[in-house]
């Protein structure tokens, strides 16, 4: 074993979603349901339910894909314990010109401890290994609400 090689996260972890009752989130998405997150042109409000109706919070486990490798040689970032497939539905609600990014927003929400955008922008890799696929969901809609990720304050 050479000396990098004890500083190199280990390739292999198990670990298994927390359900619902054992997760340690500080909010879940049907505590939220009934928000409504501010339009990023400020022309208007959409409902959280609408959002996830429409599929722009879908969360997944990715327990056997935690670590993601990045553009440099040995170079990985992780571990990321969630998906969320927003399918560019979240672009509405924040502008790249505001004062804090999405990304940012996320990382700063209890629980969570790592936050990578992936796909050009169309799915977040969140590391969260204490919170359920609810809690994640409500972490990225409280990211929504933060009015600092938008240019046009609400």
């Amino acid at each position: 074993m050479g000396m990098l090689d004890r500083l190199r996260p280990p390739t292999v972890e198990a670990w298994h979603p927390p359900s619902l009752g054992t997760c340690q989130c500080e909010w879940h998405i049907e505590d939220l349901l009934e928000h409504e997150i501010p339009l990023a042109d400020g022309s208007g409000w959409v409902f959280v339910r609408d959002v996830v109706a429409a599929g722009g919070l879908t969360v997944v486990p990715t327990p056997d894909a935690l670590w993601i490798d990045g553009t440099r040689a040995n170079e990985r970032h992780g571990p990321f314990h969630w998906r969320v497939f927003s399918q560019r539905e979240l672009d509405r609600f924040y502008d790249d010109e505001a004062p804090t990014r999405l990304d940012d927003a996320l990382f700063v929400q209890p629980g969570v401890e790592a936050v990578l955008w992936l796909s050009q922008r169309s799915v977040l890799a969140v590391g969260a290994p204490r919170m359920c696929s609810r809690g994640v969901q409500g972490a990225v809609v409280r990211s929504l609400l933060n009015d600092r990720i938008r240019s046009i304050l609400s």
